[in-house]
């Protein structure tokens, strides 16, 4: 069963203790073992392939619907699988019949997964679940032949219940080691003919042999000429022996002067190792955990990486760097950083009576010559109000760094003239049967910048503009009740603040350090749930605290204030929920209380664990193929 009994152990043990995934280093990598014996000249040598989970994610999120047959193209990912065609084709390459060997190998290793109904699946995701039915199962070994050299379709099956999908491999001779009982079969397609290849473990199938349940259904064939030809990284495969562990880093700074100047970013840096030169590192970008983009960098000799990334928006972001591995090596995926960008800083100009800045022109409110045009927009620049929520349990210290990056430089050297708006009069339409409101209104004086970049525009907006802008970031750890506590990052304006500070109604403790902390330099906070009290503190890099705080009875929420996030972003990194917390007046009287709930945690993870091993073993002696 390999390592199925650890996977379920592991989901048990996912639901049974709180996770923090977007905080938390990534995961392990997933990794698989297949046995040959004695065939193929792999003289009884095991297939080890490990997956990374950036890559698992990856094919995770992307779309699993079928509507056609050319749909299925999209799940053969060739490149993705190429070590594992790579060693396969090694190993098989001076036999005689090496193409057929090679196709047979392959059956063999995907005859090694389990047959369960799935649908259809990546063959990534394949392997790490260590599953499939027909198509998953045809999928991954179509993938690895095509990303051995050979030719491959997938035949369809139409009369029967439930239908069936196997694979297609091109021979120029009948084959010459399908099962004795057999009969080759083979179709025609382009001139070629194509022969079947059985990716369901049923029997040890090799190509050309076909199932007596198929022989009679409708055959179609299904072109792989539009397989995933650019993947963001690979599997890791190697034969006889286990890979070694490799290592990645990643690190954020802020982009270049020049850069900033004219747009938004981050450098994105980092090393492997071993430190390989000219190595290709993915760096996946998630943004509010739902659409994600990757990037590629190369390292140097020294095996270092560097990338420079532009982005548009404020919001959350999620940023894991990986490294495929070769055949020595696994991959390995670094630590998933998360960033929150505040806003995009603004050029305000101000009269008595009007306040307006450079924004782009999709708001509106624009001064345009010696009128006004009103136009309808959203509010304008007021920032993400919270970026991320996190739910905690009681009696727990938990702790995490950040740091505070520039994105941006404000607008500067902006030329400015005075305009005069003369009098007018307008009509202001006050309901559909009532004859409109003649406004008058008196001439006036307007600065204005003297030329409007591009793309950009003068907007009016309220006087109070800096006050409204959510341009103060801040943790906020909140009692919900019913033991249910939260860890949000948000950005606040100056009313949020002052109602904190000033609204007994509140029942908030605001630890304010915003004017000690300095760009570029980490922090470590250090927070507290107990049943009657959060507690924070913050420290610097050199471990000089900066402040602490403690809510007093009746007090729900604790915010820890950490400055103005306008052009800058707070990243984050290593959370970590340390130890169960015992407050202070009850560490000398009771150093127990810790005891019990763990010796509980421990049995009931043995029992999961003794579950999950059950559950497996009767799964396995059950788990025949429903259908081929």
């Amino acid at each position: 069963m390999r390592f199925k009994s650890l996977k379920i152990f592991f989901l048990l043990l996912c639901i049974l203790v709180p996770t923090f995934v977007t905080f938390a280093p990534s995961a392990a990598n997933y990794e698989e073992s297949y046995s040959f014996q004695m065939q193929y000249g792999l003289l009884g040598q095991k297939l080890y392939v490990s997956i990374l989970s950036s890559l698992y994610n990856y094919y995770g999120n992307m779309t699993h619907v079928v509507f056609s047959d050319s749909d299925y193209q999209q799940f053969i990912t060739p490149q993705t699988v190429k070590p594992i065609a790579d060693v396969l084709r090694k190993a098989t390459q001076n036999l005689p019949n090496n193409d057929e060997q090679f196709a047979d190998a392959v059956l063999t290793m995907v005859h090694q997964i389990p047959y369960v109904v799935t649908g259809v699946e990546y063959p990534v995701e394949t392997i790490v679940n260590n599953s499939g039915d027909c198509v998953g199962l045809s999928l991954l070994a179509a993938s690895i032949m095509k990303a051995g050299g050979l030719d491959v379709i997938l035949i369809r099956y139409e009369g029967i219940n439930p239908g069936h999908i196997n694979v297609g491999v091109y021979l120029p001779y009948t084959p010459a080691y399908h099962s004795l009982l057999l009969t080759p079969t083979g179709f025609s397609y382009n001139n070629r003919t194509y022969w079947t290849a059985e990716a369901t473990p049923k029997m040890d199938w090799k190509v050309g042999d076909q199932s007596d349940m198929v022989a009679n259904a409708k055959a179609v064939v299904v072109s792989l000429d539009d397989s995933e030809s650019s993947p963001p990284g690979q599997v890791s495969a190697r034969l006889g022996s286990q890979l070694q562990s490799s290592y990645i880093s990643a690190n954020l700074s802020s982009a270049p002067s020049n850069l900033l100047n004219t747009t938004r970013g981050f450098t994105i840096s980092g090393s492997i190792y071993p430190a390989l030169a000219g190595q290709t590192v993915t760096i996946y970008i998630y943004q509010n955990e739902s659409s994600n983009t990757n990037f590629q960098a190369l390292t140097d000799i020294d095996g270092q990486y560097s990338f420079v990334w532009n982005f548009n928006s404020s919001g959350t972001y999620y940023v894991t760097a990986s490294w495929s591995g070769n055949s020595e090596y696994t991959g390995a995926d670094s630590n998933t950083v998360s960033i929150f960008v505040g806003p995009e800083s603004f050029v305000q100009f101000q009269t008595p009576d009007y306040n307006y800045i450079l924004v782009n022109t999709t708001f509106a409110y624009y001064i345009m010559g010696p009128t006004i045009q009103l136009k309808q927009s959203l509010p304008p620049l007021q920032g993400v109000k919270n970026f991320q929520s996190l739910s905690l349990q009681t009696n727990i210290t938990f702790s995490y760094s950040f740091i505070i990056l520039q994105t941006g430089h404000p607008v500067s050297n902006i030329i400015s003239k005075v305009i005069t708006i003369p009098a007018h009069q307008e009509n202001i339409s006050i309901g559909r049967h009532m004859p409109p409101l003649i406004q008058n209104f008196s001439a006036q004086n307007l600065l204005v910048p003297e030329e409007i970049p591009d793309n950009m525009g003068p907007l009016t907006l309220p006087e109070d503009i800096n006050e409204t802008i959510n341009n103060q970031f801040c943790f906020q750890l909140q009692n919900n009740g019913y033991n249910n506590y939260s860890l949000s990052m948000r950005d606040l304006n100056a009313y949020d603040i002052e109602n904190f500070t000033t609204d007994k109604a509140a029942n908030t403790a605001l630890l304010n350090v915003s004017s000690s902390l300095q760009q570029n330099i980490w922090y470590r906070v250090t927070e507290n749930i107990s049943d009657s009290q959060l507690t924070a503190q913050i420290k610097d890099s050199n471990g000089t605290t900066l402040g602490t705080i403690a809510t007093y009875p009746g007090e729900t929420s604790l915010f820890l204030l950490a400055g103005n996030n306008v052009d800058s972003a707070v990243i984050m990194q290593d959370f970590q929920v340390q130890i169960p917390y015992v407050p202070p007046h009850e560490k000398a009287t009771n150093n127990s209380n810790w005891l019990l709930p763990a010796i509980i945690l421990v049995v009931v993870l043995i029992a999961s664990f003794s579950v999950a091993a059950v559950y497996v073993r009767r799964k396995k002696r059950h788990n025949l193929p429903r259908s081929l």
